[in-house]
């Protein structure tokens, strides 16, 4: 292995991390950011409105500019309710009373898709301009200032197949979609690989440095569907968006997102390029188990756990997670530290600044020994 010279930048930490060589430090990072009673917490602390500048963590992202399309999608609703807001793939969003109190995530979803049938139908609904050249036109100067910043960018495409296509469909009529082996399904599985595939690549040809793809596939008991049926109706559309973007830049680095237990699937995402995996949840996947079996393939991105630790340890429960994480997989690198999920408005305090100090604190000295 080669020496370490002094103190990495940001990227230079990050990258060397995630291709699984030793860092300087362990990298850390608040990726899926914070809810919004959690971020008011936070500036109501500090006085700043960014996490990860104030915590000077390691990674920052970046995404496509809002679309100028004014899509009219009121058509595919039987009954829309006063509240809703529909975004640009024509999924209706209903605030619920989880996100009044700060949940920011969990929208009741309405289905755009819920009653249609033929594969002529899939063929006529209108999805976003993944193709406009104005919806990255700003990128290429917020990549190049971050990394004269000394940050590495990635660039999220979460929800890149399967759960934009159930939050469109309901995940109920997609499953049995699939096991009907339906056309509409095909096509509609098709029409969104194929926007995917143009923002994968325009995001490679821009330099960033990691490309994250997600799509949660996991229950905290297994996969949502069996393995097979995830072969066939999922897995090959990944493959083709990341072959993408690995066309335009062969050496981007390719994440992939999923919540739950999906170690039946680990071998495969493997196969088809993945090499860093996200969340790591600890309370049904073994972070350092996994390191032992596939940490010559993988990196790991997050393992401290949002359902257990954060909300409901101590700051010293935080320290030891944190340093358990470190010592079990961060060793010869591999581990960016980071929630498994959004930080929600039941973590402390104390515990947030408790896993960025201990991240500091036992991210050099425990690397090597």
């Amino acid at each position: 292995m080669d020496k370490l010279q002094g103190a990495m930048s940001h990227r230079e930490r990050v990258l060397r991390a995630m291709r699984r060589l030793e860092p300087d430090r362990v990298p850390f990072d608040f990726s899926l950011g914070f809810a919004p009673a959690a971020l008011e917490e936070f500036r109501r602390r500090t006085g700043q409105s960014d996490p990860n500048a104030w915590f000077d963590s390691d990674h920052r992202s970046v995404g496509i500019a809002r679309t100028r399309l004014q899509t009219d999608f009121r058509g595919y609703f039987r009954d829309l309710p006063p509240r809703a807001t529909i975004d640009e793939w024509g999924i209706g969003h209903l605030p619920t009373e989880s996100k009044a109190l700060g949940h920011s995530h969990l929208d009741g979803f309405l289905y755009p898709m819920l009653h249609l049938q033929s594969r002529q139908d899939a063929l006529d609904y209108p999805l976003p301009d993944f193709e406009a050249e104005y919806r990255y036109a700003h990128l290429p100067a917020q990549i190049e200032q971050l990394h004269a910043a000394g940050f590495p960018v990635s660039a999220m495409m979460h929800c890149t197949v399967f759960e934009v296509a159930w939050y469109m469909r309901s995940m109920e009529r997609l499953l049995m979609d699939f096991s009907d082996g339906s056309a509409f399904a095909e096509t509609l599985l098709d029409r969104i690989t194929e926007k995917r595939t143009i923002q994968a690549r325009r995001y490679a040809e821009l330099g960033v440095d990691i490309v994250q793809f997600g799509d949660d596939i996991g229950s905290q008991r297994g996969l949502l569907m069996s393995l097979p049926m995830w072969r066939r109706w999922l897995k090959p559309r990944l493959a083709r968006v990341i072959a993408e973007a690995r066309a335009a830049r062969p050496d981007v680095l390719i994440f992939y997102h999923s919540d739950g237990d999906v170690r039946d699937a680990i071998p495969d995402l493997i196969e088809i390029g993945v090499e860093i995996l996200n969340p790591v949840q600890p309370e049904c996947m073994n972070p350092a188990e996994l390191k032992r079996h596939y940490g010559g393939h993988l990196a790991f991105w997050g393992t401290i756990g949002t359902q257990t630790t954060m909300p409901f340890g101590t700051p010293a429960d935080v320290r030891r997670e944190v340093r358990a994480r470190i010592e079990s997989v961060g060793r010869g690198g591999g581990l960016l530290l980071a929630p498994t999920h959004m930080v929600e408005p039941d973590v402390p305090f104390g515990n947030i600044v408790a896993l960025v100090e201990a991240a500091k604190e036992y991210g050099a000295t425990n690397l090597a020994h």
